[in-house]
């Protein structure tokens, strides 16, 4: 867990006191003119030994609430490991959990960094289908939702589908 002398912010502090009072915490990344949006979890790893969970794309008044159950869930013994589906995370829509690739912790997991004091953290993303039910690999997901969700089990940028992320917080 992160040294307390690190302490630098009252958002570092309240990452803390959730972690130890909650058993986690969610970091909301609000979208941009050119970004999705996104949030992840810290801490359920230190408390549940469960990959942090990372989601992106929806809605802000959908993203917070769906990752917080999410959280909630793992707490009560749920598991969202890689390879796992769940109907209840968007109104029967099956979502699919895949391993985040370490090259991705730095750019959209910064603070779960902090927390941990490197990059030794599994992570899983929450991947959301279309409306069709499709995951944003299949070669027919809706064309408008492709820029929501990247694909941070791929190492490389472009399998990956992040370099416009990337580019829009500055990354790339």
């Amino acid at each position: 867990m992160a040294d307390r002398q690190r302490q630098t912010s009252e958002i570092d502090r309240q990452v803390i006191r959730d972690v130890n009072t909650v058993g986690w915490h969610v970091i909301p990344v609000p979208p941009g003119e050119r970004s999705p949006g996104w949030a992840f979890s810290i801490g359920l790893f230190h408390n549940h030994q469960h990959p942090e969970i990372i989601l992106f794309g929806l809605p802000a008044e959908t993203l917070m609430p769906r990752l917080s159950q999410l959280c909630t869930d793992v707490a009560a013994g749920e598991s969202y490991r890689p390879g796992a589906t769940s109907r209840d995370v968007l109104d029967g829509y099956i979502c699919e959990f895949r391993p985040v690739h370490e090259r991705w912790l730095v750019p959209f997991l910064g603070h779960a960094g902090w927390f941990y004091g490197g990059r030794d953290f599994p992570v899983v993303q929450c991947l959301w289908p279309d409306r069709n039910g499709r995951l944003p690999d299949h070669p027919r997901f809706e064309l408008e939702l492709l820029g929501t969700q990247p694909l941070l089990e791929h190492e490389h940028v472009d399998r990956a589908r992040a370099r416009g992320l990337l580019e829009s917080i500055g990354l790339a």
